[in-house]
């Protein structure tokens, strides 16, 4: 490449750089941003309802009716023995000298035998009684609440209204971060 050339194009080059540097810093393309103030015109309280759900067991006494048998006669001895008494009297009535004896040994006999039959196959009786069972029931106890999530808050900048959602009441104004970036 000829010299001069190449001379004339770095002259252009150090003309180009040191009129920049005279111009000042470029500006940079990031955006910059400033914190203003708003007037807040209405705070809403945002709740969510919550369900809550709880084991509960209850208890109560409950009348039951049993009923048992019972068989008259159920002690063989003492009703054998009670029979033979009774026949040895029955028997006693009848009779004279040595009859007399032979009936009376004759009803003990007949006596000892219905009394120990009578305590083998006897009539039954029923007894029935109350008595309180304790029964008891779980189930679940459902009750709601309400939690607070957060507030809906309308504020005014500019003329203008917007609107955004916060986790807390910020008052009578709220902070905003403006930022100014070119469109490019």
């Amino acid at each position: 490449m000829n010299r001069l050339k190449l001379n004339t194009m770095l002259l252009a080059a150090l003309v180009g750089v040191s009129s920049l540097a005279q111009a000042g810093p470029l500006q940079s393309a990031v955006p910059s941003s400033r914190t203003v103030h708003a007037k807040v015109t209405e705070v809403r309280p945002i709740y969510r309802e919550l369900r809550i759900s709880t084991p509960v067991e209850e208890c109560w006494e409950e009348p039951v009716t049993r009923h048992r048998h019972v068989e008259y006669g159920s002690n063989r001895t003492a009703a054998t023995l009670a029979g033979g008494l009774l026949g040895g009297v029955i028997g006693h009535q009848f009779g004279k000298g040595r009859g007399r004896k032979a009936s009376t040994a004759i009803g003990t006999i007949i006596g000892a035998q219905i009394g120990h039959d009578s305590a083998r196959g006897g009539p039954a009786l029923t007894t029935s009684y109350t008595s309180y069972e304790r029964h008891c029931s779980a189930h679940e106890r459902v009750s709601y609440e309400q939690e607070l999530e957060g507030y809906r808050v309308t504020y005014r900048y500019r003329g203008k209204e917007y609107q955004t959602r916060m986790p807390y009441d910020p008052g009578d104004q709220i902070k905003l971060k403006v930022t100014v970036e070119p469109v490019l």
